[in-house]
């Protein structure tokens, strides 16, 4: 039986290049994004393997418009890529909606959306991508840190509470990835973001990860690691030891 993997996230970026590389493996990707034509692109990759449902996952309407496509049958995994980086700047001057909405997105969404398939994942896995900013503060990113701080904690919790029900769940560091997210961050003003320089610098002597090399890691732990290992600890692409069995 062919295997079905959500990536939210999956119409730019690092969801559209894990898009690409599960369909090249034969998976049955389902795409999943707030806008329609970002997500076509990503079908027109694999028209055959990748189809996709524009949803908004920060709301409950979203999430269950994902869980009527998906059905009764069984999933192979979720990929909880999509992230917000917003609102940027000082912790002293974020504003409630913006607070509420960002933490909608990169809290929210990937807990209640596993909820509500946890039918569908027995003997499936859930992978969360992280971040750097889950493990220390960044000025200017305090949204961006809280939530995905939040994230490693839920999963944290849920590899101990769905063992027993076949689900691994594991969490994944890509690194500083080249993908619409850091043209923003390039794009920043000093008093907002007083670490933009890094990245610009990171960008200019090209040291950017490949999505396309993030992706096909990505690949291999959804579908070539054993679960327990899966689950045991985060991973991190630029990680030399696990760059090492990973062998790719």
């Amino acid at each position: 039986m062919t295997q079905r993997i959500i990536v939210t996230g999956g119409g730019s970026g690092l969801g559209r290049s894990i898009c690409q590389e599960l369909a090249r493996r034969d998976v049955e990707v389902i795409a999943v994004g707030r806008r329609r034509e970002p997500l076509d692109k990503t079908c027109a990759l694999d028209p055959k393997r990748i189809s996709r449902v524009p949803a908004d996952l920060a709301t409950p309407e979203g999430r269950a418009d994902v869980i009527a496509a998906v059905g009764d049958g069984p999933l192979a995994g979720i990929v909880h890529n999509a992230g917000m980086l917003e609102p940027i700047g000082p912790l002293a001057g974020v504003l409630l909606d913006d607070w509420r909405q960002a933490q909608a997105v990169n809290v929210e969404a990937p807990l209640f959306l596993t909820q509500g398939l946890l039918s569908n994942l027995q003997g499936g896995r859930v992978l969360h991508m992280s971040s750097g900013a889950a493990h220390q503060g960044y000025p200017g990113w305090g949204s961006y840190c809280a939530g995905k701080a939040a994230l490693f904690m839920v999963y944290q919790v849920l590899r101990q509470e769905l063992a027993d029900r076949d689900i691994a769940v594991g969490s994944l560091r890509p690194g500083v990835v080249d993908t619409p997210m850091q043209a923003l961050i390039r794009e920043q003003p000093p008093e907002r973001f007083p670490m933009v320089q890094r990245f610009m610098d990171l960008h200019a002597t090209g040291q950017l990860e490949d999505p396309a090399d993030v992706a096909r890691f990505t690949a291999w732990l959804l579908l070539d690691v054993d679960g327990e290992q899966f689950s045991a600890d985060e991973w991190s692409f630029t990680e030399p030891a696990h760059r090492e069995r990973w062998g790719g």
